[in-house]
């Protein structure tokens, strides 16, 4: 508190010696002088210090201009990658789809979403994003590309319940190396019924949906050696030819088997 006053009474003393022109008298030339040694460096002092403030301010309100301009660049980047997500999902969509509509242009068909599968895991059914509203009834035909999917096993307003070839409840009329037999669903694996023991069936046959409303869509293949199941029959396990999971789009043919 001292140093302040002492400094105080100096610069009021060099104010009034500068308004007086006290400079001009010599005998107090030498105690200007020394009030000057003593003063003018505080004063440099403090001005080497308010410009170093000044420019520290400086620099820090530059450095949160950039950092904000990074975080609104940094959102940017985001927001653009979110884009570029949405538009390779639309390119990819588009593609299946187009794809799938090469397959029926002499039949009526709509194109559906799957929007839910088989919780259980066993692929018994799948959910679809098409239902009453637009026209599905039950046991419509569900396909993908040339492969069986299921058929519609309930409709709602807007979206449908999809029975497939993996369900324990799907029995369809199918054929195998020329012969008519009954394919009933499974999982991991569906069969077919009442194969007979003279019925030389190998490994690898394609197993096809069978009915004079539609192309021969393909089932799966026959899985595993046949092996003896009745006095008459022999199991023959057929691997369905459909990978649920994979499935984004399916198509739902307006017709029943």
């Amino acid at each position: 508190m001292k140093i302040k006053i002492f400094y105080f009474f100096l610069f009021i003393l060099s104010v009034l010696f500068y308004l007086t022109e006290a400079h001009s008298y010599p005998a107090i030339l030498p105690l200007i002088r020394f009030i000057n040694s003593i003063f003018l460096p505080v004063l440099e002092f403090k001005s080497q210090v308010s410009y170093k403030v000044k420019d520290l301010i400086n620099t820090y309100l530059f450095l949160v201009n950039v950092q904000k301009e990074n975080k609104r660049l940094w959102e940017e980047i985001i927001q653009l990658n979110l884009k570029v997500s949405e538009l390779e999902t639309c390119k990819r969509e588009l593609s299946q789809i187009k794809g799938l509509e090469g397959f029926y242009k002499e039949l009526d068909y709509v194109i559906a979403g799957v929007v839910a599968f088989d919780p259980s895991g066993r692929d018994g059914f799948l959910i679809v994003d098409k239902g009453e509203k637009d026209g599905i009834e039950e046991g419509f035909v569900v396909v993908n590309r040339n492969v069986l999917v299921g058929i519609v096993d309930e409709v709602y307003t807007s979206s449908s319940k999809v029975r497939t070839v993996w369900s324990d409840d799907m029995f369809v009329s199918v054929v195998a190396d020329g012969k008519n037999y009954i394919y009933k669903g499974g999982f991991p694996t569906g069969r077919l019924l009442h194969v007979l023991q003279e019925d030389d069936i190998k490994v690898g046959t394609k197993v096809l949906l069978r009915s004079p409303h539609f192309p021969s869509f393909e089932v799966g293949k026959v899985y595993g050696l046949p092996s003896l199941e009745e006095r008459f029959f022999k199991k023959v396990e057929v691997k369905p030819e459909a990978h649920i999971k994979k499935m984004e789009f399916v198509v739902i043919l307006r017709r029943k088997i």
